[in-house]
């Protein structure tokens, strides 16, 4: 199933027995080189994260065996590199391989079983409140992410497509 990280941010974190909410998600943390997600961060001033591998489900909220899944993001070699050099991939910018400016990232999908992107959704903005051009660049595009931007590939094609709110969208396919 893919969730979207839009929608990730503020999911309610419960422990086995599901009474009540544990804390919430923060953020997450994406390999730049892999794209597979790392960790979940659910407090940001204290580093406080849940790795993929204690998630035992994840539906309306997610699902953790207890409160000792929830670690300080040093405990993970991976996760403290990525977070210590600053990459992101909400709200970085988009580039082809020439330069050519296609957006910011406005939103981005995962695969909840495989904990990998799947989709970028970029649009250009004027004054931070009007989206245009948007595209949906699906992962195979990527070439590399970095912290200041991301750089996809120039060969690119729009296809138009329908999305589950049957509104018509953008996205962007390899030529060839």
């Amino acid at each position: 199933m893919e969730r979207f990280y839009t929608k990730i941010v503020g999911t309610p974190i419960f422990e086995d027995d599901g009474l009540r909410p544990v804390t919430t998600i923060k953020d997450v943390v994406v390999d730049p080189e892999t794209g597979k997600l790392v960790g979940l961060v659910v407090n940001s001033s204290k580093n406080l994260v849940i790795t993929p591998l204690d998630i035992l489900s994840w539906q309306d909220g997610m699902y953790i065996s207890g409160r000792d899944a929830i670690i300080h993001g040093s405990e993970v070699l991976r996760l403290k590199k990525i977070q210590e050099s600053g990459i992101r991939i909400f709200n970085n910018r988009v580039e082809t391989q020439s330069g050519k400016y296609l957006g910011k990232v406005v939103d981005f999908s995962v695969d909840n079983n495989l904990f990998t992107i799947k989709k970028l959704y970029v649009s250009k903005g004027f004054l931070g409140l009007i989206r245009y051009d948007s595209k949906i660049i699906p992962y195979r595009n990527i070439i590399e992410i970095l912290a200041d931007k991301i750089i996809v590939k120039e060969d690119l094609m729009a296809i138009k497509v329908k999305n589950e709110r049957d509104e018509m969208v953008i996205e962007d396919m390899p030529v060839g």
